[in-house]
């Protein structure tokens, strides 16, 4: 089999960059290439495929609509070529390549910090980086393969991606520590869906359980502040100003520092599941299921150190169920 070629990597790799930065001059720098030679090669590619990719404006460069199916394919070709050589490089034992770790914002400070030290200590040669969101917005990024592999709610509408099970955890009442209620060591559902709550906006999941919980109670959520910057809500609750429910591994160490107080939700509990999702076309990297791999171990160790109120929902056999092929290129449309 035969390849007739008219574009390279090179003018691929100058084409992404350009576009990334929205300008030649920036491109130049970046790369280290007079920008005559980055405006060759773009022209040459240009010429190549008998369109324009580029727009000129005052400010830069912007894509055209040649140019935004042009970056995705190239951003894919990239990464499969990546992904190529770190399974290649894992044949011989080694784990390299780049991986996207996504982490909702309630569950980061659990455990984010000592999983990528490990990572980092264990796998060197792999480049990790990190984003958080909320679990839906994660959910589309592992679908898009913008992510490898997040931590997200076990419940999603995204169809290309997989769940794997993690952990169902309890949720608490927070309080500010001078509450009348940070003496209570439970509290009911009912009484929690009184008190006025500092919330997420609706479409976060943990918003949309209290939200189906007081339907179910028929009464109506009491808020007092709705905010969507994580650490700014428990701030919030630490200065007094409401109450919030999370899990008590989101709150452990302010609960150390006594900044808040963690009071277990009863009669009914509420718990909220948590999975590991990644994509369903794609098999995972050997880099992926090593994070993959970590995860589990810290949440198993974190539930038996009792910082984690939960129910580990893995078996020994989990990563095989991760790296199963059975559905690749299978997604349901």
């Amino acid at each position: 089999m035969s390849f007739q070629l008219k574009i390279d990597l090179r003018q691929l790799n100058t084409f992404l960059t350009i576009a990334k930065v929205g300008s030649f001059s920036r491109a130049s720098e970046k790369l280290y290439v007079a920008q005559p030679a980055l405006s060759r090669q773009i022209r040459l590619m240009e010429e190549a495929l008998n369109t324009e990719v580029f727009v000129r404006h005052g400010r830069g460069v912007a894509l055209t609509v040649a140019g935004e199916l042009l970056y995705e394919k190239a951003m894919t070709i990239f990464q499969d070529l990546e992904r190529t050589q770190a399974s290649i490089a894992a044949i011989a034992g080694e784990v390299t390549g780049q991986i996207v770790l996504g982490m909702l914002p309630t569950a980061a400070d659990a455990f984010s910090g000592s999983i990528i030290e490990e990572y980092h200590r264990k796998y060197p040669r792999v480049r990790l980086s990190v984003k958080s969101a909320m679990s839906g917005t994660l959910q589309q990024m592992v679908s898009q393969h913008r992510v490898d592999l997040a931590i997200t709610y076990n419940h999603g509408k995204q169809k290309h991606v997989q769940h794997t099970p993690l952990i169902e955890e309890r949720l608490c009442l927070i309080s500010p520590p001078m509450s009348e209620m940070a003496k209570r060591q439970t509290i009911s559902l009912e009484e929690v869906l009184d008190l006025p709550l500092v919330m997420p906006e609706e479409k976060h999941g943990l918003r949309e359980l209290l939200e189906k919980e007081a339907v179910k109670h028929q009464k109506k959520l009491q808020l007092a502040i709705e905010v969507n910057a994580w650490p700014l809500m428990t701030d919030l609750v630490k200065r007094g100003l409401g109450y919030t429910v999370l899990s008590y591994a989101s709150v452990y160490e302010m609960v150390m520092r006594k900044e808040v107080v963690a009071i277990p939700i009863s009669t009914p509990e509420l718990h909220r599941s948590l999975a590991i999702v990644t994509p369903r076309d794609l098999p995972p990297s050997l880099a992926t299921l090593k994070l993959a791999e970590i995860i589990m171990q810290h949440v198993t160790h974190q539930v038996e150190d009792g910082i984690w109120k939960g129910r580990p929902l893995f078996g020994k056999n989990a990563l095989d169920s991760l790296s199963a092929p059975t559905d690749y290129g299978l997604a349901e449309v």
